[in-house]
């Protein structure tokens, strides 16, 4: 493939140099706010992967990428890259609960964040999964185009409309995003890394554990949930490691 299509299939699925520049120099200026890091020596290679944590309200995402020396591309609620919905869901999800701004005045802040962070998580080639009107195929096709490319997926599938569990604060795991390791295995013969993480932010730490690998015996559908399931208990483990961390 000649250099110039090389760039248009790049492009086309959201690869673009100047995102990884922009993503390189978030990291960089993000560097004070940095967790320590436990397990860093079971990332096996460069990628592609998966790595899947707790979310933790807007704490886990960016202690996440901001502490791993690995260049993610994010799943990210849809309303956030949307300019007609992120001010909304930015208000009921963080302006208010966390910063306590409300009235007409929390309203403003949430409009000028949402301006900022639409444009930025844009930028950075987020991929945009929208859990509330369906259609699912885009970001499934983006996400296995980029896996394919060697490129790593960072994924918080914590399902927002469920019981937060008190001892581990997560909820339960959406575990539609392990077809995506059948679908690798189909593309490219080769079994998918799954990366457990966990973030906890009271001790400024985040724990990786080893990759877990999707089920190729039996049928893939029914082994949706079971893996799903096996990679919500192990970051519900390396959580609780945390807690009990001495050291």
């Amino acid at each position: 493939m000649t250099r110039c299509c090389h760039n248009y299939v790049n492009q086309a699925i959201g690869v673009n140099p100047l995102n990884d520049a922009l993503y390189k120099t978030v990291h960089w200026l993000g560097t004070p706010l940095r967790f320590r890091l436990i397990g860093i020596e079971n990332i096996r290679d460069s990628g592609p992967a998966i790595f899947v944590g707790n979310h933790l309200a807007s704490e886990g995402p960016i202690a996440v990428i901001l502490s791993l020396p690995v260049r993610f591309y994010t799943w990210t609620i849809a309303e956030m890259m949307d300019f007609e919905r992120a001010s909304q869901y930015l208000y009921d999800d963080f302006v208010h609960p966390v910063w306590h701004l409300d009235g007409r005045f929390g309203e403003v802040v949430s409009y000028l964040v949402s301006r900022f962070t639409v444009v930025l998580l844009t930028s950075l080639g987020s991929i945009s999964v929208d859990r509330n009107r369906g259609g699912f195929s885009e970001p499934f096709r983006r996400s296995l185009d980029l896996l394919v490319q060697g490129k790593n997926l960072l994924i918080f599938p914590e399902d927002p409309k469920t019981m937060l569990d008190p001892e581990t604060q997560m909820r339960p795991f959406m575990v539609g995003f392990t077809w995506l390791c059948h679908l690798y295995f189909k593309e490219i013969g080769q079994n998918l890394p799954v990366y457990p993480t966990a973030a906890f932010p009271k001790e400024r730490m985040i724990s990786i554990g080893k990759p877990l690998y999707f089920p190729l015996v039996g049928d893939p559908r029914q082994q949706i949930r079971v893996f799903g399931r096996q990679v919500e208990v192990e970051v519900k483990m390396l959580y609780l490691a945390l807690i009990n961390h001495k050291g």
